[in-house]
């Protein structure tokens, strides 16, 4: 009688024992490092700021118009931090409005301003010797953002200067300092996740908000200009058409939270091209969704070239909010890097629907990165943000070509889920090298799909797949795909899990 009992008391105490240490295990790797609280932190650490950009290459001094608007004419005090500008730079923006368009026109220092609203028909020309500067008063930004633009057309940022969003005295200490250089051993891919979020300035809470916001505009032409030390989001194209920005530059402290250098929200008809972008969150990031104030059904045409980003997150991303439709859009001819901060950025290429979008027509050709964790991460889930768009999302015609990746820390990653599966994904001329070191083993039998997850390619930790790592998905097309893994890889060169139709072509 007692062994009868006995039996059962053991199972029951192992599963329980089993299920504490898997619990642990797995809440171990759900928790995500985050300084919450804490006084602001203005100091700047070396390697906050990258060091190589060639700015005459994007900036070069021009001469503003003859009868451009002069802010000091209307009482603007330069090179003074206690004086709030904004009513001056509000006023010559609206005069010059009122006279049917022109130009406004900022020179001779740093000028501190809260909230400033541009309007239609209007150029804000910063000289290369002036710029817009945050004030340190988060009460003095009335609208959200250091600049506004919102329901206007014809209007222009040029000049060869810059705006400046004082993002370090918005931002809580981290908690380590910046690393420069590799870690003497190997770190598993969780592990290099939260050295990175060691290291992320978390928002304090007088935040003000985003740099600068193009809400509802057409016709936008921002060129020969800079944006710096944002706050949050750099520069945020909410519903826009017709955009045209040229000779730009994003200079973030790179370790700043949520500072994307290009937010492209639901906007359409976009051209980027010849920008260097360095800063801490994604380089340049396509949302569409009802969150973000999208007026239209498809967000179309957006083309992305001749870039340099370095970010260390994504350097180029397709989501994560996307509850609307996104189609037909090129990169090409950009690289993408982070080389002097480790552990690394997180991915070069990322195309996601998290919230039941249709993303389709995506091409990504002639693209150099190094330093980017995974090179191309394709994740369809069902997040579902907005509600409504249960297990409605698709992924269908990306090509992905003519890559070369160095540095790298997981293999191409492609998935959806169980009801939702990636259509049509053709990688050709694609070849990828390993960082040094040595392979860091953790691998899990099973790999959540995080179905209702924010998907990030870290988040899947380490794979059992040095090349090629794939599941649910219809067609997948290869060629001329080649990855070097680390001499003692004991991973396998490709994992497929419930891929329909793959096919290895030219071989």
């Amino acid at each position: 009688m007692k062994k009868k009992i006995m039996i059962p008391i053991c199972v029951i105490a192992a599963a329980l024992i089993a299920g504490a240490g898997a619990g642990f295990y797995f809440g171990v790797y759900a928790r995500d490092f985050k300084v919450t609280s804490g006084d602001i932190f203005p100091d700047v650490y070396p390697g906050d700021f990258y060091e190589g950009i060639p700015f005459s290459d994007y900036l070069t001094d021009v001469e503003p118009p003859a009868d451009a608007l002069d802010i000091r004419t209307y009482g603007a005090v330069p090179d003074d931090p206690d004086t709030n500008n904004s009513d001056a730079v509000n006023q010559a923006i609206a005069d010059c409005a009122a006279a049917g368009g022109g130009t406004v026109y900022v020179g001779g220092g740093a000028y501190t301003v809260g909230s400033v609203e541009l309007k239609s028909n209007v150029t804000l020309f910063i000289d290369s010797d002036a710029a817009l500067i945050a004030s340190h008063n988060s009460n003095d930004f009335d609208k959200g953002c250091l600049l506004l633009c919102e329901n206007a057309e014809n209007i222009r940022l040029t000049g060869g200067g810059k705006i400046c969003g004082e993002g370090n005295h918005y931002s809580l200490a981290p908690k380590e300092q910046p690393r420069l250089f590799p870690f003497e051993d190997a770190l598993g891919v969780w592990e290099m996740r939260q050295e990175y979020r060691y290291r992320i300035r978390f928002a304090h809470e007088s935040k003000y908000g985003n740099l600068v916001r193009f809400v509802g505009c057409s016709g936008v032409t921002i060129d020969n200009f800079m944006l710096e030390n944002s706050a949050a989001w750099t520069l945020e194209l909410g519903g826009c058409s017709g955009v045209q920005i040229r000779d730009f530059i994003v200079n973030n402290n790179r370790h700043v939270a949520n500072t994307d250098g290009i937010d492209v929200a639901g906007s359409s008809n976009v051209v980027m091209e010849h920008c260097f972008l360095s800063t801490g969150d994604d380089g340049i990031v396509l949302k569409h969704s009802e969150d973000l104030g999208g007026n239209m059904e498809v967000m179309e045409n957006v083309t992305v070239r001749d870039c340099k980003i370095t970010s260390c997150t994504n350097a180029f991303k397709i989501g994560t909010e996307t509850s609307m439709d996104i189609r037909h859009v090129l990169v090409e001819d950009c690289e993408f890097f982070l080389t002097d901060l480790y552990p690394g950025g997180v991915s070069g290429i990322s195309i996601e629907s998290a919230d039941g979008a249709v993303v389709q027509d995506v091409t990504i050709r002639d693209i150099r990165m190094e330093g980017e964790l995974c090179p191309l991460f394709i994740s369809l889930n069902n997040r579902n943000r907005d509600g409504g768009k249960d297990n409605t999302g698709a992924i269908s015609g990306i090509t992905v070509e003519n890559v070369q990746a160095s540095g790298i820390e997981l293999p191409v990653i492609l998935t959806g889920t169980k009801k939702l599966n990636i259509g049509d994904v053709t990688i050709r001329n694609f070849s990828c090298t390993y960082a040094p070191g040595e392979d860091y083993y953790d691998y899990r039998p099973f790999v959540p799909s995080y179905e209702k997850s924010y998907p990030e390619c870290n988040r899947m930790r380490n794979l059992n797949a040095y090349a090629l790592w794939a599941r649910n998905v219809d067609t997948l097309t290869i060629e001329d795909f080649s990855v070097i893994p680390r001499a003692d890889t004991r991973r396998e060169e490709r994992i497929l899990k419930n891929v329909a139709h793959f096919a290895v072509e030219g071989a």
